[in-house]
């Protein structure tokens, strides 16, 4: 699965219902959506992600709805284009991370038109933040999410990594 095998389309009811059944085990329970959030997928900032075959793997979210509320001040400053995804369950771990990562940030310059991404990432999530450094995101800055109390780390990419 390479990023150019990749699509990336506007959200549908059945893909947000799909993405609402996706269950992450253990302390990554946190990234798991509910079905009460369907119409918040729904909202014109969440897109599908699906592979060769039309099968979705995944989604993307840009702008405000990528940020997480945080007890710190002043968080998401700056010319900077949030962005947040989910990998469906039974794929992370596969070392796919990178070739989709890559695809929503490409999207995301054609679309865009910004190659400076940041994105919150909770800090146990070892994995995602492997993929992250190797796309050229540096961590900035450790807060705490201000309903659960967990720690998230903010990473920046400032320059252009995609050909």
């Amino acid at each position: 699965m390479g990023a150019e095998t990749l699509q990336i389309i506007e959200m549908t009811r059945e893909y947000a219902e799909l993405i609402a059944t996706w269950r992450y085990d253990g302390e990554y329970s946190l990234y798991n959506e509910s079905e009460e959030n369907i119409d918040g997928l729904m909202n014109g900032m969440h897109y599908a992600c699906t592979d060769a075959r039309g099968e979705l793997i995944g989604y993307f979210c840009f702008g405000e709805d990528a940020r997480i509320s945080t007890i710190e001040d002043d968080i998401y400053d700056g010319d900077f284009l949030d962005i947040g995804l989910g990998l469906r369950p039974s794929l992370c771990g596969k070392n796919l991370g990178l070739s989709f990562f890559i695809a929503g940030l490409e999207y995301a310059r054609d679309v865009h038109g910004t190659c400076s991404f940041r994105l919150s990432v909770a800090a146990f999530n070892e994995r995602a933040i492997k993929v992250y450094r190797r796309a050229g995101f540096c961590v900035e800055q450790e807060v705490t999410h201000s309903d659960t109390g967990t720690k998230f780390l903010i990473m920046k990419r400032k320059h252009s990594f995609l050909g």
